[in-house]
């Protein structure tokens, strides 16, 4: 069949988009495009020819009923092209497949085509690309494709709810065990009541198992008495969660067949309940609660959340769990507890991580899968110091002690990172400024200990140098541009250890600024490093200018009638950019101790004869998944040699191209291809080196570690024996841990 086009605007938009479809290579048949009067969105018919198997070809159709000839509609909303259109599948797909948005049963399934913003990738790549995305869907769904275990399992689709609930699905996956089970937490809620009636409830699940019995049912359900015109219920409940144990034969329950979110009423959720393998668990649960609240009475319903653990085949896509989550709201009552019985409405609603260290350091792009904090010292809570604490902490790496001995005053509003809260005393901003940084800090996930405290006192008495200032410590911060505490720092008396120091300061009005690093065993130290700093500034006309102008130092600023502050007066957004920098300092000093162990390696290996053909065949470091390690390890070994072969340092991408690779490093951004990489590098001499916990299982020879901010490294001699590789006796010495060879 020839494509057929009919557009009654060749010059708009539809027009113009709709020639691009006709043109695709898959496209059969456009219909004429429809207008809808009442929204401004135009309709048009698309007819798809699928590449499936020639059987299949000749039945018209694949065995889960994916025609060879698919169409689609494709409405194109008011606000295209600046909106990406909607496609719609035929009213009969089978909608249980997975990246299915199923919907009501009356209206067309939707497929789910692009894991991201369509609207973006239309602008990012053009309507051919939203086509290409629905011609490989759609074949993928014929071919049963549409679950990769490479990628991993796709949870319930949950786009579109009104509903939902916060919670730490780590902390909650834990709970899952051999032994099926049910915990009950604490649910806070608030619930927005719309103009037409309807609802939104958004909610948390604390931290922290809960006892519920009928002598605690009335505490632990509250509810805050509205104001008159107040669309807001707030309020307190619990959270069931439910999870599967073992089937007969004495297995783990594993739920590997997908089903789209179909649950509406108790009814279905017992069904979807009994299909995860925890209908038990989940009755259990609530016939507790039943009798709990049996003496009791709400004067209305209350919600409470559900959330019923399915134990999959391989780990949930974006995790590396097995254990999907799925939650519900169910609006409870007493002392009947669900007043419609088995018809008592059920909302599928959708999860939002709770804010943990792990979840800002993904959003931070650090990868560390290393469950040891990295603990530092933060000296100096103020403009610098207070912005190096909140870069790190947004970044899940707060510091566990904070300290400075000066309170607030309202001058700090200026540069502080933290905000005074408006109206009457502000008391707030009247307090410690450790203890404010400290409860900032809480309400990122994490715990610092505040110190009121001056350094110079800490650092001569033994005992409180030992708590506050610990030498396992990965370093102090010294943001306070105080000369007495450098030197403070500087003289530490005998006896007394510390970490080192990293010293962050701004001058010439925050025009530019200096961090030193203390060297091993803090030689040279901070005094030593501003000395050099101001050496080179005397030596570079620029820095002279900037550090020695008159009125480069600090000035004496009115903060009130007959009050001053000694203080250098810059914008908070300079010194914002300058405090910036070193919330990388711990990444960039781990990725600088990775990159000079690999390069040491090489001198540690030895690889089996014919790895190098010629005498100056170059040894090869291919790096996967860390362009940032590539870029610092091509500098670590520019000019260096090793065994006199010259060292050469690329960037990999496709799974397939280890040729002439001696060494590989895979870093955690590509830590699910390693099974791949490893099967790849089977017959071929390849040291392969990795960074997460558990790798040496799938392939690894050396693993890095993170041991008490420490870079280790572990061994795996089978794996490296299996390539002909051979480790000398020196680097066996100084790994952490060596997993020997299988005896023959």
């Amino acid at each position: 069949m020839s494509t057929t086009l009919s557009v009654p605007d060749p010059e708009g938009h539809i027009g113009r988009t709709l020639r691009i479809i006709g043109a695709h290579s898959n496209v059969v048949e456009i219909s004429p495009p429809r207008a809808d009067h009442v929204t401004g969105a135009w309709e048009v018919e698309v007819a798809l020819r699928l590449g499936l198997p020639n059987a299949w070809v000749a039945d018209g159709r694949s065995p889960n009923g994916v025609q060879v000839h698919e169409t689609v509609t494709v409405r194109f909303p008011a606000g295209f092209p600046l909106r990406a259109p909607i496609v719609f599948l035929r009213q009969d797909f089978d909608r249980s497949l997975a990246h299915v948005l199923p919907g009501d049963p009356a209206t067309r399934p939707r497929p789910c085509l692009f894991d991201g913003d369509l609207s973006e990738l239309l602008q990012q790549q053009g309507i051919a690309a939203i086509l290409n995305q629905l011609v490989q869907w759609l074949e993928r769904a014929a071919l049963g494709q549409l679950i990769d275990p490479a990628q991993g399992w796709e949870p319930v689709r949950r786009d579109s709810l009104a509903d939902f609930i916060v919670a730490d699905a780590g902390a909650l996956r834990a709970l899952v065990a051999r032994k099926g089970g049910h915990a009950v937490f604490v649910f806070e809620y608030a619930v927005l009541i719309e103009p037409d009636g309807g609802a939104m409830l958004h909610g948390a699940v604390s931290a922290e198992r809960v006892v519920f019995n009928p002598k605690t049912a009335d505490k632990l359900f509250t509810r805050i008495p509205p104001e008159a015109g107040d669309r807001w219920q707030i309020g307190r409940s619990i959270a069931i969660v439910a999870w599967p144990g073992r089937d007969p034969s004495g297995k783990p329950i594993v739920t590997n067949v997908y089903q789209p979110e179909t649950v509406t009423e108790i009814a279905s959720l017992n069904a979807r309940a009994t299909d995860y393998g925890c209908a038990t668990e989940l009755t259990s649960a609530l016939r507790w609660l039943e009798t709990s609240v049996a003496q009791w009475r709400l004067s209305s319903t209350a919600p409470i959340a559900v959330i019923l653990a399915a134990r999959r085949p391989y780990p949930v896509i974006g995790t590396n769990s097995p254990i999907e989550l799925c939650p519900y709201i169910v609006d409870v009552g007493a002392p009947k507890l669900l007043p419609e019985g088995d018809q008592t409405p059920v909302r599928p609603a959708g999860h939002r991580q709770s804010i943990t260290p792990d979840l800002l350091r993904r959003l931070s792009d650090d990868r560390d899968n290393n469950a040891e904090r990295i603990s530092w010292v933060q000296l100096g809570c103020g403009s610098l110091g207070s912005k190096i604490a909140l870069h790190l902490a947004r970044a899940g790496r707060a510091p566990m002690i904070i300290i400075d001995r000066s309170y607030f005053s309202p001058h700090n509003a200026a540069r502080h990172a933290l905000m005074p809260r408006p109206g009457g005393m502000q008391a707030s901003w009247l307090g410690d400024k450790a203890a404010a940084l400290a409860e900032a800090i809480k309400g990122l996930g994490q715990d610092a200990e505040p110190v009121v405290g001056d350094i110079v006192a800490i650092t001569r008495n033994k005992e409180r140098a030992r708590k506050t200032l610990p030498k396992r410590a990965w370093a102090i911060v010294n943001a306070t541009a105080s000369l007495t505490a450098r030197g403070a720092l500087a003289s530490i008396p005998r006896g007394i250890e510390i970490p080192r120091v990293i010293e962050t300061v701004l001058f010439a009005a925050g025009k530019f600024g200096v961090v030193t690093v203390e060297g091993p065993r803090r030689n040279p130290d901070s005094l030593d490093l501003m000395a050099e700093t101001y050496s080179l500034a005397r030596e570079q006309e620029t820095l002279r200018a900037l550090m020695f102008a008159e009125g480069a130092e600090l000035t004496r600023q009115s903060i009130g009638e007959g009050c001053g502050s000694a203080t250098m007066p810059l914008s908070d957004a300079r010194g914002s950019l300058l405090a910036a920098p070193v919330e990388d300092e711990a990444t960039v000093l781990e990725r600088n101790v990775k990159a000079a162990f690999i390069f040491k390696f090489t001198g540690y290996v030895e690889w089996p004869e014919g790895a190098f053909p010629q005498s100056d065949t170059p040894v090869t470091i291919a790096v996967s998944g860390d362009d940032q390690l590539a870029g610092e390890l091509a500098q670590t070994v520019a000019g260096r040699t090793a065994d006199d072969r010259p060292l050469l340092v690329r960037k990999l991408k496709d799974v397939d191209s280890l040729a002439n690779v001696h060494i590989l490093f895979v870093g955690r951004a590509e830590i699910a291809r390693l099974p791949q990489w490893a099967r790849v590098a089977r017959a071929k001499p390849v040291l392969i080196v990795t960074e997460t916990a558990g790798a040496l299982n799938h392939g690894a020879m050396i693993n890095f570690l993170v041991i008490r901010e420490r870079v280790r490294f572990e061994i795996s001699l089978e794996a490296a024996e299996k390539q002909g590789l051979k480790f000398s006796s020196r680097l066996l010495a100084v790994a952490q841990n060596v997993r020997k060879a299988t005896p023959q």
